[in-house]
């Protein structure tokens, strides 16, 4: 019985500490829809134009999937674009508050 409870407390450390890294990530919330961008991912290396369409300034950073997000970038209301790089396999996953 008491091999059975630590490989079951081992299993459960385990999915806690799987489980952790995805709660820190969804802590950051999806952009505003009026921050907007205009994304050209058709060849191997895409390009990202962000830019601030908001009555308020906008903390966002830039999501991408098989590789690091951007830094957290600030956009004053109405200002002109942003522009992110990233290259392939790299895939854009969306903008997201920071």
């Amino acid at each position: 019985m008491r091999a059975i409870t630590i490989a079951l407390l081992a299993g459960l450390t385990t999915l806690v500490g799987v489980a952790a890294p995805a709660a820190q990530a969804s802590a950051a919330g999806r952009a505003p829809s009026c921050l907007a961008y205009t994304l050209d991912d058709r060849g191997a290396q895409d390009e990202l134009w962000v830019w601030n369409n908001c009555k308020k300034g906008v903390n966002f950073r830039v999501r991408l999937a098989y590789g690091p997000d951007s830094y957290c970038t600030y956009k004053e209301p109405r200002s002109t674009y942003s522009k992110f790089t990233w290259e392939w396999p790299q895939r854009f996953d969306g903008l997201v508050t920071c």
